[in-house]
C-alpha cells in the first residue's frame, strides 16, 4: 500500500511540475539584449518561440522594438560619442514577415528609438522565428547599448517553451525508472529468502 502511494505521489508531482513548466499565459514576450565596450561592436541573435492556443479572427501578432544606451559625450573636436542601431525580422511558419529597425546615440542626426509592426495571419502560427542584428560605435570611452523586442500575442495564445521542459520530463521518467528498478530488486531479494 505504501509503495503504491509513493508511486502515485511521485507521478502527480511529475505531472504537476511538467504542466507548470510547459506553458505560460503571457500575452507578450520580451527579448532583451545588452552589450558594453569601446570601439565598433556588433551582435546577432536568433530565437524561436513555440506558440499554442487559439485566436479569433482577425489574429493579430505585433512587435515593438526599442533601443537605448549610454557612452562618452559627443565632442566635435575629438572623436567621441556613441551611436547604435538594431534591426529585427520576425517570421511565422505561415510565411508572414515583419521587419523592424531602430537607432539611437548622442551624435547629430535622426534618432528612431521605438519602432513597431504588426501582421494579421489567417490562423494562429505555431512558431515565430526572431532574428536580430545590431551595431554600435562607441568612441572616446566605454559605453553600453541595450535593445529589446516585445512580441504581442493574440488573446488565447501562449508560448510553450518545450526545449526548457524536456530536462524536467526526463528527470520524471528517470525517477519512475529508478522506482521500478528498486521494486524489482527488492522483490528479487525477498524471493531469494
Amino acid at each position: 500500500m505504501v509503495h503504491a502511494f509513493v508511486k502515485l505521489t511521485i507521478c502527480v508531482m511529475v505531472l504537476l511540475a511538467t504542466e507548470c513548466g510547459l506553458t505560460t499565459s503571457a500575452s507578450a514576450v520580451t527579448l532583451s539584449y545588452e552589450y558594453s565596450g569601446t570601439g565598433n561592436l556588433s551582435f546577432q541573435s536568433a530565437t524561436t518561440l513555440n506558440i499554442a492556443g487559439s485566436c479569433s479572427s482577425p489574429c493579430v501578432v505585433s512587435a515593438l522594438m526599442t533601443i537605448g544606451g549610454s557612452g562618452p559625450a559627443f565632442n566635435v573636436s575629438i572623436p567621441s560619442g556613441w551611436a547604435a542601431g538594431a534591426s529585427a525580422t520576425v517570421t511565422d511558419n505561415l510565411g508572414d514577415t515583419m521587419s523592424l529597425a531602430v537607432n539611437n546615440g548622442n551624435t547629430p542626426g535622426t534618432i528612431h528609438e521605438i519602432f513597431g509592426s504588426v501582421f494579421f495571419p489567417s490562423t494562429l502560427p505555431s512558431t515565430l522565428d526572431i532574428s536580430t542584428s545590431s551595431f554600435a560605435s562607441i568612441l572616446g570611452g566605454p559605453g553600453t547599448i541595450d535593445y529589446s523586442i516585445e512580441i504581442g500575442l493574440p488573446v488565447g495564445a501562449y508560448v510553450t517553451p518545450l526545449p526548457a521542459a524536456l530536462p524536467l520530463f526526463a528527470t520524471g521518467l528517470g525517477a519512475l525508472g529508478l522506482l521500478r528498478w528498486r521494486r524489482r530488486r527488492k522483490s528479487a531479494g525477498l524471493a531469494a529468502d
